[in-house]
């Protein structure tokens, strides 16, 4: 539990490091003030798409664990094999915190930039529905068949590509 709440910290100075306000101290310029508020919205960008990279790295973590303990249960380093099995056990909860954390962030940095696009919107729908499906599979109420479902739609692969391209492509539209 310490590794979440050391996440949960990291994250939460991540935002507060976010600069506040940009321009001179005098504060009469409203232009300023929309420029700075546009800043501070880019800067939530970044850390949006810094946290989005973090989550989907999980993907990466799961593809090489197999050969990983493979390779451990082989070896019998069984002591090494018991610290990855703790290890990932700590990894998963990181991963639901960081995906929430992106799509937070990244929908308020939508919402404080002045330029929008429907593709940048879809994505954070989508990001929406894989958080919402990943609750779904880690909830303890959903029957079976909801659970299967989420894991059905927050497994695919293909939805996370596309996030991460209609990002890209709204990006360079806007």
């Amino acid at each position: 539990m310490s590794h979440l709440r050391i996440v949960s910290i990291a994250l939460g100075l991540l935002l507060l490091m976010t600069p506040l306000s940009m321009g001179d101290d005098d504060g009469d310029d409203e232009r300023e003030d929309d420029e700075g508020f546009e800043d501070m919205g880019e800067d939530l960008g970044t850390a949006s798409a810094w946290l989005l990279g973090l989550t989907l790295a999980y993907f990466g973590w799961k593809r090489i664990l197999p050969q990983i303990r493979k390779y451990l249960k082989t070896t019998e380093q069984k002591a090494q094999l018991k610290q990855l099995n703790a290890w990932n056990k700590k990894v998963l909860p990181i991963h639901t915190l960081l995906g929430i954390a992106a799509l937070v962030t990244g929908a308020i940095h939508g919402l404080m930039m002045d330029e929008s696009s429907i593709l940048l919107w879809t994505a954070i729908a989508l990001m929406g529905l894989l958080s919402v499906s990943g609750a779904l599979m880690r909830w303890k109420w959903p029957p079976r068949e909801v659970k299967k479902g989420a894991r059905l739609l927050h497994m695919q692969r293909l939805m996370s590509a596309i996030v991460v391209i209609l990002l890209l492509v709204g990006h360079e539209m806007v």
